[in-house]
């Protein structure tokens, strides 16, 4: 497997700088936001076929496993939803440039209700419809991370959006099993990753690891690796047996806990 990290938790530097951070961390992989992560590059519009070069000749020997590029895809307000759309097909091309394997987001840019949610599927849907038709047409890949608090919150509405673009090819999953966790399920946790990874399937493209504590009634409580509530096991299985290569990426590092996260990621 490969071992990696949000690369900007370590901080934004020029791409050398930046990869070799993440060498010495150990790490061969990574996900990159270029406005978050690389100095001189400060929004998804203007950046220079020099610095993509520069990108993709700094990261020759660790991994782009996801290109990031979150955008709310199934805002109400019609131009925020299409200028997402449109940052996340720019990318598509960028991640042509300097080797990334997929362009990823999430559904939404903070949390919703559950009506919300309901009400914001046909719009999302339209948003994946439009960016899978470009990354097509590019030979590129767009992989979304479900999130319980976003639209995609349940496994059986993320099989829904998956059969309705029907190209998996051009279309993938980032799994970050902690984002569709919550207390109530916390005490199921084999039936549920079950229930996840049989809807993903073949589509996984990278995991987010990380780890919480899940009060009842509050917010979980984020901490290192193996001090939470999260149970690797069944996903550590399913992931030796389907995707012996996969990127196993460290969400949200916390600095004092790195060294022993990235031991700990060499475990699953």
């Amino acid at each position: 497997m490969k071992y990696g990290c949000r690369a900007h938790d370590l901080g934004r530097f020029s791409a050398a700088e930046l990869a070799a951070r993440l060498r010495r961390s150990g790490c061969n992989a990574a996900q990159l936001t270029l406005p978050k992560a690389i100095l001189g590059i400060d929004n998804f519009k203007d950046i220079r076929p020099d610095q993509l070069e520069a990108v993709r000749t700094a990261f020759s020997d660790v991994e782009i496993s996801v290109l990031g590029c979150y955008q709310d895809l199934s805002s109400a307000d019609e131009k925020v939803r299409l200028r997402g759309v449109d940052a996340i097909c720019r990318c598509l091309g960028y991640a042509k440039a300097v080797g990334a394997k997929v362009v990823g987001s999430e559904s939404a840019c903070r949390d919703l209700t559950h009506e919300e949610k309901l009400a914001a599927i046909p719009r999302m849907t339209d948003s994946v419809l439009r960016i899978v038709e470009r990354a097509a047409a590019l030979d590129a890949v767009f992989a979304l991370e479900p999130v319980f608090n976003h639209v995609f919150y349940g496994p059986e509405v993320l099989d829904t959006l998956l059969r309705t673009v029907g190209d998996d090819a051009h279309c993938k999953v980032i799994f970050d099993p902690v984002n569709v966790l919550t207390a109530e399920r916390v005490g199921h946790q084999e039936a549920h990753w079950q229930e996840w990874t049989q809807v993903i399937g073949g589509r996984l493209a990278a995991m987010h690891i990380k780890d919480a504590r899940f009060p009842a009634g509050q917010p979980r409580i984020d901490t290192p690796l193996g001090e939470g509530q999260m149970d690797y096991r069944p996903l550590s299985a399913w992931l030796r047996r389907d995707y012996p290569d996969i990127a196993l990426l460290r969400d949200e590092v916390i600095p004092a806990a790195f060294t022993a996260d990235m031991a700990f990621l060499r475990t699953l």
